[in-house]
């Protein structure tokens, strides 16, 4: 299971590229039609009569000012509705009520639960899979913390794990013995000069070595200067990408950083918002450092060769500058 539904088709669409149908003994789905199927419902009437029948979405924090003693009014919109940033909370009560039941349940229901993109999990979702975990269900986690530009809610709980920082969380759980965590330090998609890049990003983390040794003749990371855009677009046809519609592209089609995440391209065209042209000039990172997952998503989505328009010189690892 993944948080998103493109996340979702995109691993159905994998296992279609290996076989003609999904086995019946695998099921796919989303995060929440995980938590609301095999989790919140069997057990709900120990905390709610009525049956919950879907999420009332929660885009902040839900009802902050009603109490939990409050049942009905804490986790549900119109007694039927739980609040997508509750239902995590709402099941972490029910396990309690019943002295485990649940995780029992979920036991006997799965063999394995595989959860990817790992890193958008927050709030008690975090209490929820440590639930998992001591109950000795086999779990797998997959995800990567650099890319953490999503949050499945934004409750104040586990709030220090939030974002990058919950590999936290993770190095807590290897070192309690509840998991074990290991690196996967190698990427298939981009070369080593726009991998190394990537890790630029963060540079206390393990390096990744590049199984991608494809020679096109224009490989790695260039600085298109604003002249040469359009003689260069037509050439490579790169796939155009930016931080958000605030930053213009010469009227180019573009993709924002976090719409590109989990998609690949064999070039790829950056045109810079104004702090990331301060971070081009100079190679620091304090320019951008807000910005960090999704700088570090938008760089790495090219197979070949990643490009940055930008009048001057730029200080970051392995740029070159075009010129036709």
């Amino acid at each position: 299971m993944t948080y998103t539904q493109n996340n979702t088709k995109e691993i159905e669409r994998k296992f279609y590229g290996h076989t003609t149908a999904i086995p019946s003994r695998i099921e796919i789905m989303t995060w929440f039609t995980f938590l609301l199927r095999e989790l919140a419902r069997p057990y709900r009437r120990v905390m709610h009569d009525e049956r919950i029948e879907g999420f009332r979405w929660a885009e902040g924090r839900s009802v902050p000012y009603v109490p939990e003693t409050n049942t009905a009014a804490h986790y549900f919109a119109g007694g039927e509705f739980i609040y997508s940033d509750k239902v995590s909370k709402f099941i972490c009560e029910c396990e309690r009520l019943t002295g485990g039941a649940v995780m029992r349940r979920l036991a006997q229901r799965f063999d394995h639960v595989f959860v990817d993109e790992i890193q958008d999990m927050a709030g008690y979702d975090l209490d929820v899979l440590e639930l998992i975990l001591k109950a000795g269900i086999k779990l797998s986690l997959v995800g990567d913390h650099r890319q953490a530009t999503l949050r499945t809610n934004y409750s104040k709980k586990n709030s220090a794990y939030a974002g990058t920082n919950i590999i936290k969380k993770f190095h807590e759980w290897h070192n309690s013995g509840l998991a074990t965590l290991s690196y996967e330090q190698h990427t298939h998609r981009c070369n080593q000069d726009i991998a190394d890049l990537g890790d630029s990003f963060f540079p206390n983390e393990p390096r990744t070595r590049s199984l991608n040794d494809s020679v096109t003749g224009h490989d790695g990371v260039f600085i298109v200067p604003p002249s040469q855009v359009v003689t260069y677009v037509d050439r490579f046809k790169p796939q155009v990408l930016r931080l958000d519609k605030r930053t213009p592209c010469d009227g180019f089609p573009a993709m924002n950083f976090g719409e590109s995440k989990g998609l690949t391209f064999d070039r790829v065209l950056i045109f810079p918002h104004g702090l990331g042209k301060k971070w081009l000039g100079t190679g620091n990172l304090i320019h951008v450092e807000k910005l960090l997952p999704k700088m570090y998503v938008g760089v790495t989505r090219a197979r070949f060769s990643l490009a940055f328009v930008l009048d001057g010189d730029a200080s970051i690892p392995h740029a070159q500058t075009y010129s036709q």
